[in-house]
């Protein structure tokens, strides 16, 4: 439909082509007006000029039906579209395409960071699976390497605390240690442990 052509069968761009250039295409290329015209040439030897005038016009209602549909779908195209703009803005609660533009630049900022958020997450659920999974470990390898039950005892400790400093002062106990070394240890396991 907006591959026009000229006589020579030369593209023309579709802005370019005048009225007549765009009839001339529509009638010859998406009607049946050339063999409309062929067949009266083999029934008579010739066409009148009614037969042409007849023609001409069936074609040119035709070319203006496949111009009407192409307009309704624009029309209907650019309706939709301009509902779902205006629903957008709505829900975005702004009143125009910029400001729908920045809320949603906004948003998928906001959707990245989230997404970043959850993989850290996920990394540290990772992680913590991994430790209860390690402690458990400890545990067992502690008491079939029939270590004392107090040392047991101090060990499950350290793990039943929640406070760093309390896990450090006990570490010290166990390991009959300064807090600054174990601190200093903490530190340098801490160091090596990140990504």
């Amino acid at each position: 439909m907006y591959d026009i052509q000229d006589e020579g069968g030369s593209p023309i761009p579709y802005d370019k082509a005048s009225g007549k250039d765009i009839f001339k295409h529509g009638r010859h290329r998406m009607t049946d007006y050339d063999d409309v015209l062929d067949n009266a040439r083999q029934q008579d030897g010739h066409v009148s000029g009614y037969t042409q005038k007849v023609a001409t016009k069936q074609a040119a209602e035709q070319v203006l039906e496949h111009y009407r549909d192409e307009h309704v779908k624009v029309i209907r195209d650019s309706q939709h579209k301009g509902f779902i703009l205006k629903n957008l803005m709505q829900k975005a609660g702004v009143s125009t395409a910029q400001a729908l533009t920045s809320f949603l630049d906004s948003t998928s900022e906001k959707i990245k960071e989230i997404s970043h958020l959850e993989n850290s997450q996920r990394s540290l659920q990772v992680w913590n699976d991994t430790y209860r999974v390690q402690r458990e470990l400890v545990k067992a390898v502690l008491k079939e390497g029939e270590v004392p039950s107090e040392t047991i005892k101090k060990v499950n400790k350290i793990y039943s605390t929640r406070s760093s400093n309390k896990a450090i002062e006990l570490g010290a106990t166990l390991l009959d240690l300064e807090q600054s070394e174990i601190l200093k240890l903490v530190k340098s396991v801490m160091r090596y442990a990140k990504p």
